[in-house]
């Protein structure tokens, strides 16, 4: 039971990397009815503007010392602004032209976008994925500071919790956080594992620096799923503030309605579908930097192709069009994979065709998605 919860927070931490993306889909589509295939692109890019943003700004590196988190602030709202404003050039030079040609027409306009971006990155930054800038060490919570005295050997004993030591080291620009498993929770504290854990704290010791001890329960929460959970929380507030609460929101759900009669009213319909875009890409552009640079600690030219079709296909599970059902699909595929690959032997070598099956059962049980209206449009 214990081990079930670990993998269900593992999945909510993974459905909502799914989720920053499927919302731009799903956004998108509900103005104007556009699949927009580039947006795992958008994902791809907002994450090599973080990396570069990290390393060219804040001097980070892959090995090198932790970042602060106003520096790490930073560079996702960099990244988001600078992935906003690509998708508004796209849409301009793009999508703008072919907005009357018919959906299938925009839809391979789409497709080109994305194969386009792909290759781009490719020629501009080289096809092998580069580990990502160090931002912060992951760490576990809750967690309950102990002595190490109180740390006594016994083969015999297994240990009830992990017990880990958290330490520094020097860096040159600043200091690196570490955390050492010394005992797993049901493996015994023996002669080794203590030796190893007063070498840590001596040397610690010797180069001026912190080291704490610490026990954990049996189910936390690292800190890294923590942020992004935090953060898909917040953009899930602000958004519905803007779509409930703004004119610019009575606006976009004015078009989404019905795009000919709010031109009529004298919204301007341009302005609303350029102010999705960059507003779908903004999120985009902050899950490349915590889930494709942070959370996987990678980043590279294809990132952006797995990651964008399961996001869209979050997005047809919750239904398409819907921001909430989005939210809500995201969520339950990536708790679904993580199940998946977790309790299944071998299965994190299904968990993507299990992906594609579940959405091949819902476009033939429910094609409008657990949140979506039933539309008699064809695509």
């Amino acid at each position: 039971m214990l081990n079930f919860i670990c993998y269900l927070l593992n999945g909510l931490s993974l459905g909502c990397i799914y989720a920053l993306i499927a919302v731009g889909y799903t956004m998108v589509y509900g103005i104007i009815k556009l699949i927009n295939f580039a947006h795992g692109e958008f994902y791809m890019f907002g994450a090599f503007v973080g990396y570069y943003t990290l390393m060219l700004l804040f001097g980070g590196s892959a090995t090198g010392a932790d970042v602060s988190f106003a520096a790490l602030l930073g560079a996702i709202l960099i990244a988001g602004i600078s992935t906003g404003i690509l998708a508004v050039i796209v849409e301009r030079i793009v999508y703008r032209p072919l907005r009357k040609s018919g959906r299938i027409v925009a839809l391979l306009a789409a497709l080109g976008v994305s194969l386009l971006m792909q290759n781009g990155a490719q020629q501009t930054f080289g096809a092998k994925d580069r580990p990502y800038p160090h931002t912060f060490t992951s760490q576990r919570y809750p967690r309950m500071q102990i002595q190490p005295e109180s740390l006594v050997p016994n083969a015999r004993v297994m240990a009830e919790r992990d017990v880990s030591v958290v330490f520094t080291v020097p860096k040159e620009h600043g200091r690196l956080t570490l955390v050492d498993n010394v005992v797993q929770r049901g493996n015994a504290l023996d002669e080794f594992a203590k030796k190893r854990l007063d070498g840590i704290l001596a040397q610690a010791k010797k180069d001026g620096c912190d080291a704490t001890v610490y026990s954990y329960p049996a189910v936390t929460v690292t800190s890294y799923d923590g942020l992004i959970i935090c953060v898909l929380a917040t953009i899930t507030l602000l958004l519905y503030l803007l779509v409930q609460h703004t004119r610019f929101g009575r606006a976009m759900r004015a078009v989404s309605h019905d795009f000919d009669a709010a031109s009529l009213m004298g919204i301007d319909v341009s302005r609303v579908i350029t102010g999705t875009f960059f507003i779908g890409a903004f999120v985009a552009g902050v899950g490349g930097t915590l889930g494709g640079g942070m959370y996987y600690n990678s980043v590279g030219p294809l990132m952006g192709l797995m990651v964008g079709l399961k996001a869209f296909v979050s997005a047809v599970i919750g239904g398409i069009g819907s921001i909430p059902g989005a939210l809500a699909g995201a969520l339950l595929l990536g708790v679904s994979e993580a199940l998946v690959s977790s309790m299944i032997p071998q299965g994190s070598l299904y968990s993507d065709a299990f992906t594609f099956a579940i959405l091949i059962v819902m476009l033939l049980v429910r094609p409008s998605g657990l949140l979506g209206k039933p539309a008699s449009d064809k695509l």
